[in-house]
């Protein structure tokens, strides 16, 4: 049962990320509860104060404006009363003329609200208060009282301009603290992520060991008893995949050891019946002829499976030494049969020396020259170029190329594609790309297939092969 996870942003990036949306959100919470706690606190509280020196000094101008004081002594009257809270300044209509203690900070009735204006004439004596802005942008809170003598009206205006840059002041350190809180939060969560992970790190990192080949790659338990379920199950899930490997592969080599010797016997038997071929009849020639062919490939699929049974069980060595590539490739072309293909060097120089294991770079090549004999009618280019510390040597051909889904799978055990399920003579066992594959990762190279970029048909092998040497 295969278990899907959505491809997407990394865990670990998903983690660090909550926390910080958590922070950011917790601390956008907290910051806007302690504003709005704040800002109502203060306009309360300098509401409440306003209100009850308003109501005094509403009382006071009414008590005064019955002695029919004129437009002078009002004056007065207001100026005394703005000296008991000098930030208010008072404003009073007394016979249908406003009089306001200062005109500049507070002119009436310019800067009286008309709605308030209309809320204070139509209440008895309780009054009406509101806040607003100034046409200057001075936030204020005005109070008003209907005064019952010569039908008068009086208001004060309190600034809360000081009010508003305590609460700009205040917004900014909140906003400040919440990103402050926030980046917090990222570096937690990052921490937190990385610790929380490690474990599945780990196990990623024995998944991959395991996946190129170390069956011998586990996982520490630790003191962490919460994981220890998960660190069991994987070793014992490793110890059981090791194990069935080695089998396979012991039960592979012990088939292959066994077929040997019978094999060798048929073939030395073929040998003398071939010796003697000129004296059989056409029809038992033809058989010779069919059972020689398959017993020689016969004889290569048990040579292949000796030599992929020792990859499973990690017996292969590199026996590394150096030597001339050119002459390498050189020696092997006539040996399979190319003597007529030219080794080009593009952009490195012929005389390149690498270090690796001859014997088995001589089977992958000898493997890709064949593969191109019976698939695509041999090799029509060879070549080779170098990429910083890497070589690349790339074998083309002009045959009906290979479909762009088994491109993968090609190098696969006993994946011969669309060409190779057919039998006869020039078939492989399909073993072939497989040992390529293999006896380059040995090296700590590749190989890879594709087609020729300018359409035509056929397809080029390219082998890497690190640490070039000159």
């Amino acid at each position: 049962m295969a278990i899907q996870f959505r491809r997407g942003v990394r865990l670990r990036a998903r983690v660090t990320f909550a926390f910080g949306l958590g922070a950011l959100i917790l601390t956008t919470v907290l910051s806007i509860v302690t504003y709005l706690l704040v800002r109502d606190n203060l306009l309360e509280t300098r509401e409440q104060s306003a209100q009850s020196v308003a109501t005094v000094n509403a009382n006071q101008a009414q008590r005064r404006i019955i002695e029919e004081i004129d437009t002078g002594t009002a004056r007065d009257l207001l100026s005394n009363l703005r000296g008991v809270r000098a930030e208010s300044t008072p404003a009073i209509r007394l016979d249908n003329n406003w009089i306001s203690a200062d005109p500049v900070l507070f002119e009436a009735p310019g800067n009286i609200d008309a709605e308030l204006l209309n809320l204070v004439n139509a209440s008895e004596s309780s009054g009406a208060k509101m806040r607003y802005r100034l046409s200057n942008g001075t936030p204020v809170l005005v109070i008003g009282f209907p005064l019952t003598a010569r039908d008068a009206l009086y208001f004060e205006a309190t600034p809360l301009d000081d009010i508003e840059d305590t609460l700009n002041a205040l917004s900014q350190i909140l906003v400040v603290t919440s990103a402050g809180i926030c980046l917090l939060g990222i570096a937690i969560g990052a921490f937190a992520s990385r610790r929380l992970l490690l474990p599945v790190e780990k196990v990623g990192q024995a998944a991959r060991a395991i996946a190129t080949g170390d069956l011998t790659a586990r996982l520490e338990v630790g003191r962490d008893r919460d994981l220890e379920q998960l660190t069991d199950s994987f070793n014992q899930m490793a110890s059981n995949l090791e194990e069935r490997i080695q089998a396979d592969a012991k039960f592979a080599s012990n088939v292959s050891h066994e077929l040997r010797s019978p094999l060798t016997t048929i073939m030395a038997s073929l040998e003398v019946l071939n010796a003697d071929k000129n004296t059989f009849n056409e029809a038992s020639s033809v058989a010779l002829n069919l059972l020689t062919e398959d017993l020689e490939r016969f004889r290569q699929l048990v040579e292949d499976l000796l030599e992929i049974s020792r990859y499973e069980v990690n017996a292969n060595a590199l026996e590394l030494e150096r030597f001339l590539l050119k002459e390498f490739l050189r020696a092997i072309a006539i040996q399979s049969g190319h003597a007529l293909l030219q080794v080009e060097f593009l952009n490195c120089d012929d005389q390149t020396i690498i270090e690796a294991d001859k014997r088995r770079l001589a089977r992958v090549m000898n493997n890709l020259l064949e593969n191109a004999t019976n698939y695509a009618g041999g090799a029509t280019r060879l070549t080779v170029t170098q990429h910083n510390t890497d070589i690349e040597i790339s074998i083309q051909d002009n045959g009906p190329g290979i479909p762009e889904e088994e491109r993968n799978t090609i190098f696969e055990r006993f994946a011969r594609g669309a060409e190779g399920g057919r039998r006869g003579k020039g078939t492989g066992t399909g073993l072939g790309l497989s040992l390529v594959a293999e006896h380059l990762k040995l090296h700590g190279g590749k190989v890879n297939v594709r087609s020729h970029e300018d359409g035509e048909d056929g397809s080029i092998f390219t082998i890497t092969l690190p640490k070039v040497i000159k």
